[in-house]
């Protein structure tokens, strides 16, 4: 809420605009939430042409660095849409197929209209946390869009494989010799974005990665081009593809480089046999398109499982991938439903974890509509939000761009 001075201020200034200098203006528009700017700038042209400037875009996204959810929605008509929504749960943006968002949802502009997924299927939105969200559709596993929410504007990536893949293949994808097993989406330092696929073949039984690159303004993307095979088989979903990716954490993206849960099922490795410890990750870095070194979890983990995988499945002793907690790597080893561990990836070359409970939050789902929030530091755990009907939960990114296009 603006405070009473400011209220004055802004109602004076909407009389006449002119009345007060443009830095003062400037000062006083920033104080305010993206929501609010959106709709002052029907106020004067003076106000539309200061909020859309650049340079207080990023002045007011310094001002007000919140974090939004981003997730899917079905309504009762089927049309779906990419919600945003604050930390309190209120709903700031719904960005629905088929329409370009523009200053409000009133404001449509149809020049930026995305090319969406059909009607009746659903959005799985990547677990990013960046200025943009990508999702795919559990029903078009090769397809992928990129989307600005603050414009509204989306790009849909080619549905195909690399030419080289094609052709090593002897033809294209067939959905029932293979299928999608992970998306990553994530920025570079050049400020380009890359997103990175994981295609599981039948036959042959094997994993292959594939890059693609998109511009930093999201208005242009390249063609989809070959990597190198994963180092080892990474969490697949054992023929339902897809689904271990929006209901799992097994991949997540930090600093540029993508890491994966090894699935301990599957110790292969493309060209001879390997013994993959439990817990293990593969590490893809976008910025020169290589996998690295396979990076072994924590000791204490990986003797968990060693001592416990003939009582327990290694799918049961529950090992993921958190999304960065202060710009960390972080295993999360649920043990038997009871209690957590968070271990932090404070080395890579070493591989060194330390086991810390006092940084940062997380977010957890509880059934498929409820969103609990645990703060680390002070203790305190609260229910944060609850979706209404037709969202689909199970797939949730963080936003972190500025509302204003």
């Amino acid at each position: 809420m603006a405070s009473p001075k400011v209220k004055l201020q802004l109602c004076a200034a909407a009389s006449n605009p002119g009345d007060l200098p443009l830095d003062a203006q400037s000062e006083i528009l920033l104080r305010l939430p993206a929501k609010e700017l959106c709709r002052l700038r029907t106020v004067s042209s003076s106000w539309r042409s200061l909020t859309y400037d650049p340079t207080f875009v990023a002045a007011h996204r310094t001002r007000h660095p919140e974090l939004f959810l981003a997730f899917g929605f079905r309504g009762e008509s089927e049309a779906h849409s990419v919600d945003i929504v604050d930390l309190s749960g209120k709903l700031v943006r719904r960005i629905p197929r088929g329409e370009g968002m523009g200053d409000s949802l009133s404001d449509l502009r149809p020049s930026l209209a995305p090319q969406w997924p059909p009607p009746r299927t659903e959005l799985l939105v990547l677990r990013t946390r960046l200025d943009l969200v990508c999702f795919t559709s559990r029903f078009h596993p090769l397809a992928l869009w990129v989307l600005n929410p603050a414009t509204g504007a989306a790009l849909a990536l080619p549905k195909c494989h690399s030419e080289d893949l094609e052709t090593r293949l002897q033809g294209p994808f067939y959905y029932l010799n293979g299928g999608v097993d992970w998306y990553a989406f994530g920025r570079v330092a050049n400020g380009e974005y890359k997103a990175l696929r994981i295609t599981r073949f039948r036959n042959p039984c094997r994993q292959f990665s594939e890059v693609i690159t998109i511009d930093s303004s999201c208005s242009n993307h390249g063609m989809w081009r070959e990597t190198q095979d994963p180092p080892a088989f990474v969490s697949a979903g054992d023929g339902m593809t897809m689904r271990r990716m929006e209901e799992e954490m097994k991949c997540v993206v930090v600093g540029g480089v993508v890491h994966f849960l090894i699935d301990f099922r599957y110790p292969y490795n493309n060209s001879t046999e390997m013994a993959v410890e439990p817990g293990s990750i593969a590490s893809f870095n976008l910025e020169t398109e290589e996998w690295m070194a396979i990076l072994c979890g924590p000791a204490p983990v990986r003797t968990f499982v060693q001592d416990n995988i003939g009582k327990y499945s290694y799918v049961s002793l529950d090992i993921q991938l958190l999304c960065d907690l202060n710009g960390c790597l972080v295993t999360v080893h649920n043990i038997h439903n009871t209690s957590m561990d968070l271990w932090f990836l404070l080395d890579f070359k070493k591989g060194l974890w330390v086991k810390r409970y006092n940084d940062g939050r997380m977010f957890f789902r509880r059934g498929m509509r409820i969103i609990d929030c645990y703060d680390l530091r002070t203790g305190v755990y609260t229910s944060l939000l609850e979706f209404e009907a037709g969202t689909h939960s199970r797939s949730v990114g963080i936003y972190t761009g500025s509302l204003l296009s």
